[in-house]
């Protein structure tokens, strides 16, 4: 992503402290933001609606991949329902490279 010109940030339910341990366990130095009351995550459509409130997995998301680009515009959206699935990496690389369209 980084030689494509991309920088990569995630977007999660999970609180910040819960970040900060993934983060120093897992040497991520990319930024990882905190959207504990999924709002990010309703505003791209990602939540996963088969958890009822209260749950532990209440407001996850579905897996996806979007891409900003440089004027704040969704250029590229690759999501997947099954949260077992994630997007695959080849396609995405594909597309940002200009071999598919968005």
């Amino acid at each position: 992503m980084h030689a494509l010109g991309y920088e990569v940030s995630t977007v999660t339910y999970d609180a910040v402290p819960k970040l900060k341990r993934l983060a120093k366990r897992a040497k991520i130095t990319f930024p990882m933001l905190s959207d504990e009351n999924s709002e990010i995550i309703r505003a791209f459509g990602l939540l996963a609606e088969n958890y009822p409130q209260g749950s532990f997995y209440y407001g996850i998301p579905h897996p996806a991949i979007i891409v900003v680009n440089a004027d704040g515009k969704v250029s590229h959206r690759f999501s997947e329902r099954n949260y077992t699935d994630r997007p695959d990496i080849d396609t995405v690389l594909e597309a940002l490279k200009g071999k598919l369209s968005g």
